[in-house]
């Protein structure tokens, strides 16, 4: 009885999680569904289905162009199915009517890719617009790039890092808050770090090489990061709150898009080459995890998970693998180097290859996630 009421007292929070996840979800996937549904119809592509979530619908309507808008049973996904497509991976359907104006394989190799890229770059561009918000709204607290302290028997101890170091620029990149320090540190465990300081008045040029420090976050993650054992300066004189206007704030939301695509780019490459753990993948059992947990401190730390995620889709989206947009670009590349289409029978191949990895993918990451429950 008393394992029973124990279940019954986490009811509240897996409907929290839940409901968090699918908010997250649903948002991230109508904004990449919306970026080739608006880019198609101007384009002059007829859309027969606009889709959020997969399965079976459970409410659906028609406009007056006749587009299909449904929301299906699991908000794990979603589509756009334009007129003369086959299915959902955008196979050429051979019987609908090549001349039709409408079908998308009418449209020539540009349209296609206009199309074809504005879902992921939709995705960008939520993810500027929401860390814009933020910073235009909130600011932003900047804290100056002094070392308040210096871990003995450390990294930075042994390169000789002193207490009221200004740190001016690491491996050339300029310094313009601590957690740039931060950033570069934590990015490029063992990797030799030249560093410019500022230190009685001279610049001084030092070496330090982060130690690889293996941290698990409470979902049991493991992440391999660099530390070399400096700690900010704790003063409040040390601390600045910046503020943004609408085009500073655009800015900077460019910067930090740029920023969070910039390290998936580079974990994929690192993972490809066996530097980095599958250990800091995750799949769906995961993300509900996040966005519950996150959800529980408010809305602005669920904005920047939405703006994470969105970026996180548009970048896996643009990988060249046949069945997501990235595969597709990869066709119509081909068709604009040699003027042609790839082979039909290679497309659908492609298809078939995508579509295993990325079941094999999500059962592995499912997998993963199940682990560490």
């Amino acid at each position: 009885m008393d394992q029973l009421f124990t279940m019954l007292n986490y009811i509240p929070s897996i409907i929290q999680y839940v409901l968090a996840f699918s908010l997250l979800i649903t948002v991230v996937v109508f904004v990449h569904e919306m970026g080739h549904y608006l880019v198609g119809k101007w384009c002059g592509i007829g859309v027969e289905t606009f889709s959020i979530g997969m399965g079976k619908q459970i409410w659906g309507r028609y406009d007056k162009s006749g587009t299909l808008w449904r929301v299906a049973l699991f908000p794990v996904g979603g589509y756009v199915k334009f007129k003369g497509d086959e299915d959902l991976s955008g196979k050429k359907d051979l019987s609908s009517k090549v001349d039709d104006s409408e079908n998308f394989h009418s449209k020539s190799v540009w349209q296609k890719i206009a199309t074809t890229a504005a879902g992921p770059i939709f995705n960008f561009i939520l993810a500027i617009f929401i860390f814009a918000s933020i910073f235009i709204f909130r600011g932003e607290t900047i804290v100056e790039p002094y070392v308040g302290n210096v871990v003995s028997e450390s990294a930075a101890s042994k390169a000789g890092i002193k207490r009221g170091d200004f740190i001016i620029s690491i491996n050339d990149s300029a310094i313009e808050s601590f957690n740039d320090i931060r950033n570069i540190v934590i990015e490029n465990p063992e990797e030799n770090l030249k560093l410019i300081i500022e230190r009685d008045g001279q610049e001084v040029l030092l070496n330090v090489q982060p130690n690889v420090v293996i941290e698990k976050d409470r979902f049991g993650s493991e992440y391999k990061i660099g530390r070399i054992g400096i700690i900010a300066e704790q003063d409040p004189s040390f601390f600045q709150k910046k503020k943004y206007n609408i085009f500073s704030g655009i800015f900077r939301g460019f910067q930090e898009t740029f920023f969070l695509a910039s390290k998936i780019l580079d974990y994929l490459g690192q993972l490809i080459i066996g530097r980095e753990s599958v250990d800091q993948m995750g799949g769906p059992i995961k993300i509900v995890q996040i966005s519950g947990q996150v959800a529980e401190y408010g809305i602005i730390p669920l904005l920047g998970l939405i703006a994470a995620i969105s970026v996180n889709l548009g970048v896996i989206n643009l990988l060249p693998i046949p069945v997501l947009d990235g595969g597709h670009l990869m066709f119509y590349t081909y068709e604009v180097i040699f003027g042609k289409p790839i082979n039909q029978k290679v497309q659908e191949y492609g298809m078939q290859i995508g579509v295993s990895l990325l079941i094999a993918l999500m059962v592995f990451v499912t997998i993963l996630d199940i682990s560490r429950l």
